[in-house]
């Protein structure tokens, strides 16, 4: 009634009277006692586990069953039948039946490879040891021994073939018994049946003495397979880096429900990292022993991978545009249009190496060997991403060289080669580190890497020094989503529109038309009008450069938004039925963003800036007054709200060190908070009767609301409103009676009610440098 789940050679021990023990039942396991089964009975029914949980893998690379590496949750006796034929194996042929480069790699031979024959290790070796080993080893258990019982009989009757030499090698004459079969004679059957068979064979046929040490496994095998996130998370990521990958390749690191993972090669259960909530952009120190990244209250940490708490190393106010730990002993990370900085590996005030010019953002730095040039994204303008060009400056200042005109999340590679994302695929070019040059073309050599969206370069792939590759299965940022209403029960109701790549949104005050920026296949964002009713017909607004943030005016005639037609984004608006051209409404120095209309349309809040420092301005309509910045300091702040009677608005803002939500008067500048520290704020709306604010949390999918009164002002504590699976980067709206919100929700969902994304992976690539290598030659 016992299963043991790690029988291995370090766990069996032959006493001095030749009787075999199984040592250490620490992951043992009793099963379910249940009646005999009778004749007939199908022996994938048989009793499982009592307390094994989906999900949780536990045993020692090598010896484990495949069901064991998948994680299932029905393990029984015949994974002990498994893990003994691993140990027959090694017996009889000198080497582990599934010996990968590493325990990654040993994994994976396990669920999908066969050992290598044993006609390599001795051709003499009976036909039936053949038989036993292969049929113990059956990835499927149904196929295995279905008990210990019926191998012990095949063993049985092997061992007296081997004693009276008529045991067939595969090679079809009978072997004759040597002498050394003598001295095995005295083990007992019923005490260790299995291991006195294998002794038998060992001294038959002098295998350990005979055979030649096994050859390595080749370099050149490049294997592929998939890990799945954990039951219940799902990433969260979308804007930055969210995976990486530790220098030996031992561990991996990824996002999963607002935290950092972290998921030890050799013991395949993911467990969250203490003190990485909220957190994004992992990246590991040289020696692979220190885990860095960038912390929601605008901090760069690092953590030991053996655990403890996050040490703050200094201050990174604004997103993490990538980062990396260099052999000098610096991080080196971006801040967009803050440029790139770095900071001291044990703390310190960041300094600026890399400054940015006026519309320029820089993202993923990554310090080449020898320590004298600098490697890192180039974003010019307001274009997308794969816009921009992959660059290099000397450390010490001078002039950039452009190594790659068009690609984004650009990293060298030690086989000699820069490798890039582009459109959701990677590409390589040679390139030669001493000389800062690229000496060959570029070559596309994965496709479907999920690349960030909007605010970031990031592709969401990583590799080790020793060329393991992992990565996010998608394409580039173009993921459909659906639109659909929620109502406060959290029902779901899918609208009938084609999921699109799709962002931010807007509601009409009549509530039947939905202005929408979608991602086309140019590259380029585009406003588009849906009528909910009509028979949900669809208009495109725009129709040059790259238009966002839409805004209905207040009495639903016209459409304001950003666009960058002019140079950088400036405020535009279109009439909705598209009777008129576009007309420009505000051009300043700095890009600016649509967010609110008054209800009286006299007035337009707007954000004026670029992460890491955006301001909340306000501009009277229909005048010539120069717009007022409202809220203008070190941190960001924007997505403001007007109060239905415009003497307050709501903002989000990160002054604390998170997004929070506050609420301001206009004529007081007075600021009221409204969020948590528990959730953080995003994205506020006010209600149409000035009543509730709504806001998305920062700590999951849902969106919060908080009562208020304007007289004197407060906001009650925010009680979660709604917690499904809306897409985290968009904003909503609310219908006029602030019973349903318009949303985005993953594409795919099973039924019009499930709103939850199939499970992520991470794909592996083994040995991928070798690929590498080969596809692109340097």
């Amino acid at each position: 009634g016992i299963v043991h789940r790690d029988l291995k050679p370090e766990n069996i021990f032959i006493t001095k009277e030749g009787h075999a023990k199984v040592l250490d039942f620490g992951l043992a396991k009793l099963m379910e006692m249940a009646p005999a089964m009778s004749p007939g009975t199908d022996a994938s029914k048989s009793p499982t586990l009592l307390g094994t949980v989906a999900g949780q893998v536990m045993g020692t690379a090598g010896y484990m069953a495949p069901e064991q590496v998948q994680g299932d949750g029905d393990i029984d006796h015949r994974a002990d039948v498994f893990a003994f034929g691993t140990v027959l194996y090694e017996m009889v042929s000198g080497r582990q039946a599934f010996a990968g480069r590493n325990v990654l790699d040993t994994l994976g031979r396990i669920v999908d490879q066969d050992p290598d024959s044993l006609l390599e290790a001795d051709p003499r070796l009976p036909a039936e040891i053949h038989r036993i080993i292969k049929k113990s080893l059956a990835k499927e258990p149904p196929k295995r021994y279905q008990s210990a019982g019926e191998l012990v009989i095949d063993l049985q009757a092997l061992g007296a073939d081997v004693e009276s030499g008529t045991a067939m090698p595969v090679g079809g004459q009978p072997l004759v018994a040597s002498a050394a079969v003598e001295t095995t004679r005295g083990i007992p059957w019923k005490l260790a049946a299995s291991i006195a068979v294998a002794s038998v064979l060992l001294g038959a046929f002098g295998v350990w003495m005979t055979i030649p040490s096994p050859p390595e496994p080749p370099e050149s095998l490049i294997r592929r397979f998939s890990i799945d996130y954990p039951a219940g998370t799902t990433f969260q990521a979308d804007s930055t880096l969210g995976v990486a990958i530790s220098p030996d390749g031992s561990s991996v690191v990824f996002n999963a429900n607002q935290q950092l993972w972290l998921r030890a090669m050799d013991d395949p259960i993911a467990t969250p990292i203490r003190g990485t909530e909220r957190a994004r952009v992992p990246f590991f120190s040289p020696d692979g022993q220190q885990l860095g990244f960038w912390g929601n209250d605008g901090q760069m940490k690092s953590v030991s991978i053996t655990g403890g708490a996050p040490v703050s190393l200094g201050s990174a106010p604004g997103w993490a545009y990538g980062a990396s730990w260099a052999d000098d002993g610096y991080i080196y990370f971006g801040q967009g249009a803050g440029g790139i900085l770095r900071v001291s590996e044990n703390g310190g005030e960041p300094e600026v190496v890399v400054e940015m010019e006026e519309g320029e953002q820089a993202h993923g730095p990554q310090l080449l060997p020898g320590g004298e040039w600098l490697l890192f994204t180039l974003k010019s303008g307001s274009g997308s991403w794969n816009t921009a060009s992959i660059v290099a400056r000397p450390i010490s200042g001078g002039e950039r060289k452009l190594l790659v005109l068009r690609g984004t999340d650009g990293r060298y590679v030690s086989t000699g080669h820069i490798v890039y994302s582009l459109d959701g695929n990677l590409f390589a070019v040679p390139f030669n580190a001493d000389s800062v040059e690229v000496t060959g073309g570029s070559e596309s050599i994965v496709e479907g890497v999920q690349q960030a969206v909007g605010v970031t370069g990031a592709g969401q792939y990583a590799f080790s020094g020793l060329g393991e590759l992992v990565y996010m299965p998608g394409g580039s940022g173009r993921r459909a989503f659906q639109l659909a209403w929620v109502d406060r029960g959290g029902q779901v109701e899918r609208l009938p529109f084609e999921p699109r790549s799709s962002q931010d949104l807007d509601l009409s005050p009549d509530g039947q038309r939905i202005a929408l920026e979608i991602l086309g296949d140019d590259g380029e964002w585009d406003i588009w009008i849906y009528e909910i009713e009509r028979g949900g017909g669809q208009v495109l607004l725009t129709t040059e450069g790259n238009n966002r943030t839409p805004v209905w005016s207040h009495d639903g005639e016209w459409v304001f938004f950003a666009s960058d037609r002019g140079g950088d984004f400036d405020i535009w608006k279109r009439r909705a039925d598209r009777s008129l051209d576009a007309e420009l409404v505000l051009a300043t120095e700095a890009p600016v963003y649509p967010s609110s209309i008054s209800t009286d349309g006299e007035m337009l809040l707007f954000d004026s800036g670029t992460d890491p420092n955006r301001d909340v301005g306000m501009l009277a309509l229909d005048t010539d007054q120069q717009p007022d910045m409202l809220v203008a300091t070190a941190a960001n702040e924007l997505i403001g709200s007007f109060s239905p009677d415009g003497r307050f608005f709501a903002f989000m803002s990160n002054e604390t060190g998170q997004f929070e939500v506050n609420v301001r008067e206009v004529s007081s500048g007075r600021t009221f908070p409204v969020s948590t520290s528990t959730h953080g704020g995003a994205a506020p709306r006010w209600s149409r009767d000035g009543g509730e604010i709504y806001y998305r949390s920062l700590g999951g999918s849902g969106i919060l609301v908080a009562e208020v009164t304007m007289e004197p002002f407060s906001a009650s504590d925010p009680l979660e409103l709604l917690n499904v699976a809306i897409r985290r980067e968009t904003r909503f709206a609310v219908t006029a009676d602030g019973q349903r919100f318009l949303v985005t929700v993953p594409a795919g969902g099973a039924d019009p009610g499930d709103t939850v994304p199939a499970t992520p992976r991470i794909n592996v690539v083994l040995n991928w440098f070798e690929e590498l290598k080969q596809r692109v030659p340097t």
